[in-house]
């Protein structure tokens, strides 16, 4: 089990599962999915970090991210999001960011 999402039908699915395909729900459209990732929130900093591909799906791109991620589940934590595929990766992407914006 991993902790993964998808974007289906422009809402975003979050979940503990094996596989992205797991995270289509009953009566939902598999092909209106458009992609997903991998995401890890850490709860004291209050930030939700969403990277990578689903194999079963592709990636998505930031903007279609940057669409369906507005959700009231997620909106009272910081986001970030980076197509980089190892979470060491997108934490360097993250720290980088921020020390360009001090």
């Amino acid at each position: 089990m991993a902790h993964k999402w998808i974007i289906n039908d422009e809402d975003l699915i979050l979940g503990d599962v094996e596989f992205h395909e797991e995270l289509v729900c009953k009566g939902r459209d598999r092909n209106k999915t458009i992609g997903g990732g991998r995401w890890h929130f850490d709860r004291k900093a209050n930030i939700i970090y969403f990277w990578g591909k689903s194999i079963d799906f592709g990636q998505v791109t930031e903007e279609q991210f940057e669409f369906s991620y507005k959700q009231p589940s997620v909106e009272q934590a910081e986001i970030f999001f980076s197509k980089e595929k190892e979470f060491q990766e997108v934490l360097k992407e993250y720290k980088e960011k921020c020390n360009k914006s001090e």
